[in-house]
């Protein structure tokens, strides 16, 4: 009796084909779709504000979670760079040593919300969501330090003050934002 022996071109064609329906069931990482980006938001305090800024940017349509992420913790680091950079640059223009006390403490706040920002970037990369989550609660702490202005002073302009207001308001948000999206990331929610 004559046993068939499958040839060697039938064997790679059977792999390759097993190959690719494996392949075809594993499917990369989805992109969020906006009901759980309003069910993110709607965790935020201003589920306006952070739909608003999340789709700011362009590749939120087409990422995934891991990537929103990236995409909030990114929008975090700007804000809260640029409202360091604002309150220190009126610590020099105030004379009232209160006044210049309070900016001062915001400027230490704000570098260590910077510090925060960063930290929590790190432990995305590392795949530590748990490290994101920590290090985006304690940027809310700090950005609360801050969460009052200061008095506006004789030399010091109101619009300069209400804009304080507004950045850490924003600041606080976007740490926010970035925090539920963690959260989510690690299961939490």
């Amino acid at each position: 009796m004559k046993q068939t022996v499958p040839s060697l071109s039938a064997s790679c064609l059977f792999i390759s084909l097993l190959l690719a329906i494996t392949l075809s069931c594993i499917s990369p990482a989805q992109s969020i779709g906006q009901d759980v980006l309003n069910d993110i938001c709607s965790k935020s305090k201003d589920s306006s504000f952070c739909l608003k800024s999340l789709n700011s940017d362009p590749q939120t349509a087409t990422t995934d979670l891991l990537g929103l992420a990236g995409i909030s913790i990114k929008l975090a680091k700007t804000t809260v760079d640029a409202t360091y950079n604002f309150v220190k640059s009126q610590v020099g223009l105030v004379t009232d040593p209160t006044l210049k006390k309070q900016y001062t403490q915001c400027v230490e706040s704000y570098d260590d919300a910077n510090d925060k920002v960063d930290y929590a970037n790190e432990r995305l990369k590392a795949g530590d969501y748990g490290g994101v989550g920590v290090a985006t609660s304690a940027c809310l702490d700090d950005v609360s330090d801050c969460e009052k202005p200061p008095p506006v002073a004789v030399n010091v302009a109101a619009a300069s003050t209400i804009s304080l207001s507004e950045q850490n308001k924003e600041s606080y948000e976007l740490c926010q934002i970035a925090l539920i999206i963690s959260n989510r990331l690690s299961g939490k929610n």
